[in-house]
């Protein structure tokens, strides 16, 4: 059975009402949807993509399927897929995100930031490389990370337990060999 629904009317002035159906559009919702949502919710987040900016990003999203059918057959069919492949395809993935949250890319500049701090970045289960690893000591999902510290080690990859730390170093930590 469904919630009895209510209609609630007010009144506003024209320029109260210019203004309420301005922040609508720009929201991308139609005059009661806005106000409905600014009722309950007390804010209404505004449309960061519009319909044009949507039909333009389609062959990007489409080119992201290509590639990730083209590592998924690669792996089905026995091969191995790299750290490098599947981060960048994660990248793609954020960055479109990026745009589809935000409007803009926040992940360049605070990569940047990290890197900037000798901190790793780039980071995924290695269950997404088909072949998932578990730490030794707790059995949680390695996960697979490029360094970026300065020195012998930077850019390569790595796998660690998500509960390793300077203090618990009895967590699996290990090299990747590509």
């Amino acid at each position: 059975m469904s919630e009895k629904r209510r209609q609630v009317n007010f009144r506003l002035s024209d320029e109260e009402e210019a203004r309420v159906l301005k922040m609508a559009e720009r929201a991308g919702l139609s005059f009661s949807s806005y106000c409905k949502k600014m009722a309950v919710e007390g804010k209404v987040k505004p449309q960061v993509i519009d319909k044009e900016m949507g039909k333009a990003m389609l062959p990007h999203i489409s080119h992201m399927g290509s590639n990730i059918n083209q590592l998924a057959r690669k792996a089905n069919e026995g091969g191995n897929v790299s750290a490098a492949e599947l981060m960048a395809v994660q990248k793609e993935f954020e960055a479109l995100w990026d745009l589809v949250l935000y409007g803009k890319k926040p992940k360049q500049a605070k990569e940047k930031q990290l890197e900037a701090a000798g901190q790793e970045t780039l980071e995924f289960p290695s269950t997404m490389t088909g072949k998932e690893e578990h730490c030794e000591k707790c059995g949680s999902v390695l996960n697979i990370k490029q360094s970026t510290k300065p020195g012998e080690h930077k850019g390569q990859w790595f796998k660690i337990c998500p509960k390793y730390s300077k203090d618990d170093k009895g967590h699996t930590f290990k090299w990747v060999e590509d």
